[in-house]
């Protein structure tokens, strides 16, 4: 795959995003690294969070999750926000011993800001379902695992150990909610790329649009979806996708978008 560094250096004029109006549907924080890379490539970015992180559903039953977190084998966090909740709460230093897993390197940077500690295990594919696979090639023989996940988490990482003979307690440490600004179409109608990096994304977006319309009014923009998930859901939803990025990684997704520009469309 052609890398973006490549694609910026290699190029005597501009790169393919300069000017290129694109729409960041993360929260602010959690976008700062796309949104850097995208006005790197020239483009113009709006941020329009469509989710914000809310309070987990039970805050009695993760901080017991936390304080009892050493009598884990594993530790497997799938998200940064999953390690913020995490770490906020921990009173006491990690189980040096402890393994520890997550499902990308945004989440394994997460976990060496917050605790100082370097994930023993990043999947090659950066999703629950891989993360699952790599536990389980990894261990031998069953073993505890505390999985620290959004609410609304796909159960397919709790379901793949489990059924490998894992013991798996799966806590949430945090709500999505849907936070779709009223002029929502607004910006649409300005942008001309729409990135989707999450599936509840994809939802607050179909929803905030109208279940039946949001297709339709998508029509003529460029959706772009960070991976197979946020894509599945997309086209779940009807909705037209013609960039995802081969890993679920912001320099990837953009890295996508330069090359889609690059190519001369039919």
């Amino acid at each position: 795959m052609l890398k973006l560094r490549r694609c910026s250096a290699l190029q005597k004029t501009p790169s393919p995003l300069h000017g290129v109006r694109v729409l960041v549907t993360r929260a602010p924080d959690q976008s700062v690294h796309l949104v850097r890379l995208l006005e790197e490539q020239g483009a113009h970015v709006a941020v329009v969070p469509l989710i914000r992180i809310g309070p987990p559903p039970n805050e009695r039953e993760l901080q017991h999750a936390v304080d009892t977190s050493d009598a884990y084998d594993w530790l497997v966090l799938t998200s940064a926000a999953g390690v913020d909740a995490f770490a906020r709460r921990l009173r006491h230093p990690l189980k040096q011993a402890q393994s520890i897993a997550v499902v990308g390197p945004a989440t394994g940077r997460a976990l060496t800001e917050s605790l100082d500690r370097k994930a023993d295990l990043i999947p090659e594919i950066y999703s629950s379902s891989a993360l699952a696979d790599a536990i389980v090639r990894h261990t031998k023989t069953p073993q505890s695992i505390l999985v620290v996940a959004a609410q609304d988490a796909s159960p397919v990482l709790a379901a793949k150990l489990r059924s490998a003979g894992h013991r798996v307690t799966k806590v949430d440490a945090y709500t999505t909610v849907e936070n779709v600004p009223a002029d929502l179409e607004s910006h649409i109608s300005g942008s001309n790329v729409i990135t989707l990096a999450s599936p509840s994304a994809v939802r607050a977006l179909v929803r905030g649009l109208g279940e039946d319309l949001a297709a339709a009014k998508l029509r003529g923009k460029l959706v772009a979806c960070i991976g197979p998930i946020t894509l599945f859901e997309a086209r779940e939803r009807g909705l037209h996708v013609e960039v995802t990025a081969e890993s679920a990684t912001f320099p990837a997704l953009v890295d996508a978008l330069c090359r889609y520009y690059s190519t001369p469309q039919l």
